[in-house]
């Protein structure tokens, strides 16, 4: 698989399954939260891999980094409380972390 296929494939996978998991929490207009799940992760992605390939080789830190900077995009995005947004964050990110640990990592 070359580097980009998977760059690619990881972003959908990610995209599916934290849009699932802020819908299951946020039953409002669907494609807005595909929208928002779209945005949120075309931002921390890119970023979130830069880092672990070129700057910090710790994937737990880089996790946890990105679910604080997701949960802030939630809540500002979604209009919830903080403790809502990091939870729907924790919860889709913990998902996520744990299928890139099985078949990418």
């Amino acid at each position: 698989m070359s580097p980009m296929f998977g760059y690619i494939l990881s972003l959908i996978i990610t995209i599916i399954i934290e849009f699932s998991v802020i819908w299951i929490f946020v039953r409002k207009d669907m494609s807005k939260l595909f929208l928002y799940t779209f945005l949120i992760n075309a931002f921390t992605l890119p970023i979130a891999t830069f880092f672990y390939q070129n700057l910090i080789n710790n994937f737990y830190l880089i996790e946890s980094l990105v679910i604080f900077a997701e949960s802030i995009l939630i809540m500002l995005l979604l209009k919830t409380k903080y403790s809502k947004a990091l939870l729907i964050s924790f919860v889709a990110n913990f998902i996520t972390a744990m299928i890139s640990l099985l078949f990418f990592i």
